[in-house]
């Protein structure tokens, strides 16, 4: 096993770099070690702010090298903070952030730094858009690798689904181009199997002529929530394509609601006729649905939490019940929000990626912001509880709703893709230097 580098070693190589590179003593690191997250409070031996390809390059040679732990950092928006770890090296790839519209091929070029706000600015100036989240300041690594779901899927599928081709940093630091035909099993990896596999620094994404969408919140007390919740189940069975929903327990400033939010990308008098029926049905009591362009507003401020998540096949009235009576006894700033599958995510054949979730159902995130210890306790008892209930409905979980310590999860956020990713882990990362993430052990390896 090699030796890790001493200080001045270290401080050596950094001076190699065209990106600055940030130690314990420096002013900006506490800055620069923070994640989204802030429960995860870990302190790296240095921060690499890689200004290119080659930057990446050569800090993954040195951590090789001198077998140094490694985390990659796209935008820092992991719940489980596997943009930091303690006592490696950090490479943030948040400088590292540019796109490039061909408004002829409809391909937008997205490096691996750039932020869903980044790529719906740009796009969008060209009356254009491919499917990204719904955070602005989430990063785009993250997000496709481990699939990505979006408030456009029922109608163009997962981020991932989107992806045409990337350029991937090896373990080795070689850099290889995967697409459908180079590298056709990486390219299958890494959509959905996250970041085990190298460090994506550059993204073409294929382009879609999409402009205003019909959008917005229906909005309920929470004592309202299980009559909705029904009437939404009925309603969602037989959304069209055009249509992609999300709902749940989300705090405001007055206290705690219930919502069900809404995204409709087809014909106008379509959805207006569509949301008119939506909500002579669900009666809320506020609502702000309009045609507006295609936004990325729903921006979470980073602060200490946990959160885990489950995916609900269905939503019988036991699953509503359970919903609604842990929403009445939330702590405060509680949030449980699905997002529903349906339409073209779902007919994506199984086998054509890694992302495991191509079924109907609700993907639900639960995630509890806590300032004091005792928040944090009950913070902890009451997503795990809420999970635990709604465990006999479920199958699966997104991999990126994850927290740390759901090790024993990662397998079952696979699905039947594990067993293959194994194997494709063994070809491009036999050593498992790609760890800090939802790990796959390389096949052979176990």
């Amino acid at each position: 096993m090699a030796q890790p580098p001493d200080p001045a070693t270290l401080q050596q190589w950094a001076g190699t770099l065209t990106g600055p590179v940030i130690f314990a003593n420096d002013a900006a690191y506490d800055s620069a070690r923070k994640v989204w997250n802030r429960a995860i409070d870990l302190r790296p031996a240095a921060v690499i702010r890689a200004a290119g390809v080659d930057d990446v390059v050569r800090t993954i040679e040195f951590a090789r090298r001198y077998d140094v732990r490694l985390a990659v950092r796209s935008g820092g928006h992991s719940q489980a903070g596997h943009g930091t770890c303690d006592g490696g090296m950090v490479l943030d790839l948040g400088s590292f952030r540019s796109v490039v519209v061909d408004e002829t091929s409809r391909v937008a070029t997205v490096t691996g730094g750039a932020r869903v706000v980044d790529v719906m600015d740009a796009t969008q100036r060209s009356g254009l858009l491919t499917p990204m989240g719904g955070c602005p300041d989430v990063g785009v690594g993250g997000l496709t690798l481990g699939g990505g779901e979006n408030f456009l899927m029922a109608k163009y599928g997962a981020v991932c689904d989107n992806l045409l081709s990337a350029d991937v940093v090896l373990s080795d630091g070689r850099v290889v181009r995967t697409s459908e035909h180079e590298r056709p099993d990486l390219f299958w990896a890494i959509r959905g199997g996250g970041g085990n596999f190298g460090v994506v620094t550059s993204f073409d994404y294929r382009l879609h002529a999409v402009t205003e969408v019909l959008s917005g919140e229906l909005v309920f007390p929470v004592v309202a929530a299980g009559e909705a919740l029904r009437h939404y189940r009925d309603l969602i069975a037989d959304a069209p394509d055009e249509l992609t929903t999300s709902g749940g327990l989300s705090p405001i400033p007055d206290g705690p609601m219930f919502f069900l939010s809404i995204c409709f990308c087809g014909d106008r008098k379509d959805g207006e006729r569509l949301v008119r029926r939506w909500i002579e049905r669900l009666a809320p009591e506020k609502q702000n649905v309009k045609w507006a362009p295609y936004s990325s507003d729903l921006s979470v401020p980073a602060a200490p939490s946990v959160g885990t998540g489950r995916f609900l096949t269905e939503l019988p009235d036991d699953a509503v019940d359970i919903f609604t009576a842990a929403m009445a006894v939330a702590p405060a700033q509680s949030s449980a929000i699905w997002n529903a599958l349906h339409g073209a995510v779902t007919r994506v054949p199984l086998e054509a990626t890694a992302f495991p979730l191509r079924r109907r159902g609700f993907d639900l995130f639960i995630s509890v912001p806590f300032e004091t210890a005792d928040d944090r306790v009950a913070a902890i008892e009451w997503s795990a509880q809420l999970a635990d209930e709604l465990k006999p409905f479920s199958h699966g979980v997104y991999v990126n709703n994850l927290n740390e310590a759901e090790t024993d999860r990662v397998a079952d956020a696979y699905g039947s893709s594990y067993d293959q990713l194994a194997a494709i882990k063994a070809v491009y990362d036999p050593d498992n230097f790609f760890r800090v993430n939802h790990n796959v052990i390389p096949a052979g390896s176990r």
